[in-house]
C-alpha cells in the first residue's frame, strides 16, 4: 500500500489519489422510512451533512440506521442525515456554513460534515483556516482500521470511503481498450461519435477527463498545488491542453448533427448503457452499482490509464460551531468499523478505506479489484478547478452551440 502525506487542505502530497466532486447540503433529518428518528432525551443527536448522488445518500443512511440500532453505539448518540441531491437549487453547504460562521453562531447542528477532500478549500475560503476542529484520533478506536492514516488534509479529516474515475467501456465493441492517454485520444479520433464525457461543470467524471488532458502537459508536481503560477507561468502547456480538447471536439458523440456533452456523470453512463457510445470516463462505484441493478450490461468493463484519472477520499470533518463534538467521534468510529465499511460497499460499491480482506458478507466481492485505490492520481488544485471549468465552457463547450 502506498503512503502519502498532504499539507492542510491538500496543497501538497507525495502520492496518488484524486479528488472528486464538491459537496453541498440541505436537510431532511429523517430515517430511511421517512419518519423522524426517535432517541431518548439523554442521548445526543449527531447530524451528518452531506450531498452528491442518491447512492451516497442511501449508503450514509444505511450506516446511520445500523448505528442507531447498535446496542452499544446507540447509547452514545443517534444519527440523522441532512442531504441534498446534486443538481438542486438548494443553498450549498459552503454557503450555509459561511452564513452560520459570519453570524457568530455556536452549538449548531453542523455536527459532522461528510465531504470530498476537494470541497474543503471552498469552505475554508468562506470561513477561516481554523474552522474545522483537529480530531483526537485516540478517541476513535476504529481509527486503527484505517489504511489511509497519512491522508489528504491532516488531523481534521478522517476518510471513510474512496471514490475514483475509470475508463468505462463496452468490451463487445472495444476488446482492447486504450492503455495510455495518447492511445485514448487516438481511439477517439479513429472512432468518431463513439466517445463522450459529461460537461465538467456538471460532474467530476467529465472534469477528470478535462483535467487530465491539461495536466498531462504540466510537471507532475503541478497537480498537487493550488498556486496560480501553474496557470500563469505555464500558459503554453495550458494552451496545449485546451487545444487538444478542441481538436477532439468534432470526434465526440453527436446528436442531430451536433456534438453533445451530456449533463452530469449519469448522463454519459446513460449513453454507454444504451450503446450510443462505446466508452466514457465514469466513477467506478456508479458503474458497479448500475451493473448490479442490471441497468448497465455485463459487457461494460473498467480500466485505468497509465496516466490515471481522478480519484480521492470522502471523509468527516467537525466544524468549530458543532454542538455535539464528543458524540460525533463515536459516529466517525462506527463508520470506520468493518461492519459499516461492508454496508458502504453493499449499498454503493464505495472503495473501502480499511483492509477489505477483513470485510464479510460482501456482494460481488470479485469487483473489489476494479476499485484499486493504489493506481490513482491525486489532483489537489484548489480553486484552479474553477478556472479550468470556466475556460472549458468558453473555449470548448461553446463549440457545441
Amino acid at each position: 500500500m502506498k503512503n502519502w502525506k498532504m499539507n492542510k487542505y491538500g496543497k501538497t502530497a507525495t502520492a496518488a489519489i484524486l479528488t472528486v466532486s464538491m459537496m453541498a447540503m440541505t436537510g431532511c433529518g429523517t430515517s430511511s422510512n421517512g419518519t423522524a428518528n426517535e432517541s431518548s432525551a439523554e442521548v445526543p443527536t449527531v447530524t451528518i451533512w452531506s450531498s452528491g448522488g442518491q447512492e451516497v445518500r442511501e449508503a450514509l443512511q444505511a450506516i446511520a440506521d445500523s448505528f442507531n440500532k447498535d446496542p452499544e453505539y446507540s447509547k452514545k448518540a443517534q444519527v440523522e442525515i441532512q442531504f441534498v441531491v446534486s443538481g438542486t437549487s438548494e443553498q450549498s453547504l459552503p454557503d450555509r456554513l459561511a452564513a452560520a460562521y459570519k453570524a457568530n453562531e455556536t452549538d449548531t447542528d453542523f455536527d459532522l460534515i461528510c465531504i470530498d477532500d476537494s470541497a474543503i478549500a471552498g469552505i475554508v475560503a468562506q470561513t477561516s483556516e481554523d474552522f474545522f476542529e483537529e480530531i483526537d484520533t485516540d478517541q476513535i478506536p476504529n481509527y486503527q482500521n484505517l489504511i489511509y492514516k497519512d491522508n489528504i488534509v491532516g488531523d481534521n479529516f478522517i476518510p471513510y470511503r474512496g471514490t475514483s474515475v475509470y475508463l468505462a467501456y463496452n468490451s463487445e465493441t472495444v476488446p482492447n481498450p486504450p492503455k495510455t492517454a495518447e492511445e485514448l485520444y487516438q481511439w477517439i479520433q479513429d472512432n468518431p461519435g463513439r466517445f463522450a464525457y459529461n460537461d465538467p461543470s456538471t460532474g467530476n467524471a467529465g472534469f477528470s477527463f478535462v483535467a487530465n488532458t491539461i495536466y498531462n502537459q504540466l510537471p507532475e508536481e503541478a497537480a498537487l498545488s493550488d498556486d496560480e503560477k501553474w496557470m500563469n507561468d505555464y500558459q503554453e502547456e495550458w494552451n496545449q491542453g485546451f487545444a487538444l480538447l478542441q481538436e477532439l471536439h468534432p470526434s465526440l458523440y453527436q446528436t442531430a448533427g451536433k456534438v453533445q456533452y451530456p449533463m452530469k456523470n449519469a448522463g454519459a453512463l446513460d449513453l454507454l448503457a444504451t450503446k450510443q457510445v462505446d466508452m466514457v470516463p465514469a466513477f467506478a462505484n456508479m458503474v458497479l452499482s448500475q451493473k448490479s441493478m442490471g441497468t448497465l450490461p455485463e459487457s461494460i468493463k473498467l480500466t485505468q490509464l497509465e496516466q490515471p484519472f481522478l480519484g480521492g477520499l470522502a471523509g468527516f470533518m467537525i466544524p468549530t460551531i458543532a454542538k455535539d463534538k464528543e458524540a460525533a467521534l463515536s459516529v466517525i468510529d462506527y463508520y470506520l468499523s468493518y461492519e459499516a465499511q461492508a454496508i458502504d460497499w453493499n449499498t454503493m460499491f464505495a472503495s473501502p478505506v480499511v483492509d477489505s480482506s477483513k470485510l464479510t458478507g460482501l456482494e460481488h466481492e470479485d469487483w473489489l479489484a476494479e476499485t484499486d485505490m493504489e493506481t490513482l492520481r491525486y489532483f489537489s488544485i484548489g480553486l484552479l478547478r474553477n478556472k479550468i471549468t470556466e475556460r472549458w465552457t468558453e473555449e470548448v463547450g461553446s463549440l457545441a452551440k
